[in-house]
C-alpha cells in the first residue's frame, strides 16, 4: 500500500500535521517510536500545557529568535486563535494568564493530548506506535525504513523534534534522515536553558527574582544584544525568561553585564545617588526601596562591594559609591556553560531555513518532502510559542500538500 502522506514523528508538530492532512481526505501514516504520543507535550508547561500566547500576527515571529521572520507565513495563515478555535471547538476551552499564556482550562496536559487523539481518529490518520524509522529513501515514491517493515508513501513530513528531553523520543534522528536525504544541518544546541556562571557565589539567594532586568551580551569585547525580562537566581545557576529566552545567543566565556533594577542605568544611577545624599544618617542596607533589591539580595552585594552593613551613607566613600552602582546596576559576569539538551526546553539548530520554502515547508532540494516544527532551524521563547510554531508549520505543510 502506498500511503498519501506518512509523517514521522508523534509530537505536536507530526499530530498537528498528520489531523490537518486526514481533514483534508489524505491518507495518512504517523509513525511514533515511543510507547505514546505527545509524551514531550505531556510535560510541556509544567503539566498544565502552555498551548500559546497572547500578542498579534505581526509579534509572534519577534518570539523565535534571528530566524522568526521565516514563521511568518505560518503564524499569519494559521495563528494562535486558530489555534484556540481548535481546542475550544472540541470542548476544551483556553483559559489566559496575566502573563499572556494559554492553557487548557483544566491545567492538564492529558486533556489536550485526549483531544488530539480523538481527533486523529476522526480524521482517518492511521497510527503506529514503537515503530522506529532506520532509514528513509527517495525514488518514485518515499520509503520508510523502520525496525519492522518498509513503509511507502508519495508524501513525507518530518516532524522528530530536536534532542531536548531525550526520554521523550526527541534523540534527534530527524538530524540524520534529513542529512541523508541531501539536507543542509545547522549544529543543534541546547536552547531555552539556564546559564552557568563562573564563580557562582549566590546559593543563598535562591528563589529571588527580578522583574524587568536588563541584560547585555558581550562576546569578544563586542556588544551582541540587549534583552530586559524577568531573571531569577537559582541554587547553582541563573534562570528565569531573561535567560532562558536568550540562551539560544549564548556561548561559554560569553560576557554578561546585568542591570538588576529594572531602570535605565542612567536613571537607576541618578536615582541612587539622590537617595544617598538625601539621607546621610541612614544605614546603607535600609535605603532600597526599589522591588527588586530584597533584603537577602542587598545583605549579598554589599558584602560583594566590602560595604558593612552598618555604614551610614555620609560614610560612603565615591569608590563604594561607584562599586555599589556598578553590582546593582552593571554587574558583569562570565558565562561558564549551558544546561545541556536534558534541561534544555527546545534545541536551537536544525535543517537550514534556507532548504525550506517558507511558504509551503516543503524542501527546495527534494520534492514531496516537508520539515516541520523543532526540527527546523527555529527556537521560540517560553510561554507557548513553540507548540503554536509546531501547529502553524504542521497545519501548513498539510494545506501545502
Amino acid at each position: 500500500m502506498i500511503y498519501d502522506v506518512i509523517v514521522v514523528g508523534g509530537g505536536p508538530s507530526g499530530i498537528f500535521a498528520s489531523i490537518f492532512a486526514g481533514q483534508r481526505g489524505k491518507k495518512v501514516l504517523l509513525l511514533e517510536k515511543m510507547e505514546k504520543l505527545g509524551k514531550k507535550l505531556l510535560i510541556a508547561g509544567q503539566g498544565q500545557c502552555n498551548l500559546t500566547h497572547e500578542g498579534t500576527r505581526e509579534d509572534f515571529s519577534k518570539h523565535f529568535g534571528a530566524n522568526g521572520s521565516f514563521l511568518k507565513k505560518a503564524l499569519y495563515k494559521y495563528p494562535a486563535e486558530h489555534l484556540i478555535k481548535f481546542f475550544e471547538d472540541r470542548k476544551l476551552p483556553l483559559i489566559v494568564t496575566e502573563k499572556g499564556k494559554y492553557f487548557p482550562k483544566t491545567l492538564r496536559s492529558l486533556d489536550v493530548l485526549e483531544v488530539l487523539k480523538n481527533e486523529l481518529r476522526n480524521s482517518g490518520v492511521e497510527v503506529k506506535l514503537k515503530t522506529s524509522v532506520k532509514k528513509i529513501e527517495k525514488s518514485e515514491v518515499f520509503k520508510v525504513f523502520t525496525d519492522s517493515e518498509i513503509f511507502e508513501a508519495k508524501k513525507l513530513i518530518i516532524a522528530t523534534g530536536g534532542k531536548s528531553y531525550e526520554v521523550t523520543g526527541s534523540s534527534g534522528d530527524g538530524y540524520s534522515f534529513s542529512k541523508e536525504l541531501g539536507l543542509k544541518i545547522v549544529e543543534p544546541r541546547p536552547a531555552l536553558t539556564p546559564c552557568y556562571i563562573k564563580d557562582y557565589s549566590y546559593t543563598t539567594l535562591a528563589g529571588v527574582s527580578f522583574r524587568n532586568a536588563i541584560l547585555e551580551l558581550w562576546r569578544d569585547n563586542k556588544k551582541l544584544g540587549t534583552y530586559e525580562g524577568d531573571l531569577l537566581f537559582t541554587h547553582k545557576n541563573l534562570s528565569g525568561p531573561l535567560i532562558i529566552d536568550n540562551s539560544r545567543y549564548m556561548k561559554k566565556d560569553d560576557k554578561l553585564r546585568i542591570n538588576f533594577s529594572g531602570e535605565k542605568l542612567e536613571i537607576f544611577e541618578k536615582n541612587l545617588r539622590n537617595t544617598i545624599n538625601n539621607n546621610g544618617n541612614k544605614f546603607v542596607k535600609n535605603i532600597f526601596d526599589n522591588p527588586n533589591f530584597s533584603e537577602r539580595f542587598i545583605k549579598v552585594i554589599l558584602k560583594e562591594c566590602e560595604i558593612s552593613e552598618e555604614t551610614k551613607c555620609n560614610s560612603l566613600k565615591k569608590e563604594q559609591i561607584k562599586r555599589l552602582i556598578e553590582a546593582l546596576g552593571n554587574h558583569a559576569y562570565e558565562v561558564s556553560k549551558l544546561e545541556g539538551f536534558n534541561i534544555a526546553m527546545v534545541t536551537a539548530g536544525g535543517v537550514a531555513l534556507e532548504e525550506i520554502n517558507k511558504n509551503t515547508m516543503e524542501s527546495k532540494k527534494i520534492k514531496d518532502l516537508y520539515i516541520v516544527g523543532e526540527l527546523l532551524d527555529i527556537d521560540g521563547d517560553t510561554g507557548g510559542y513553540n507548540i503554536q510554531g509546531a501547529y502553524s508549520t504542521g497545519a501548513l505543510a498539510a494545506e501545502s500538500i
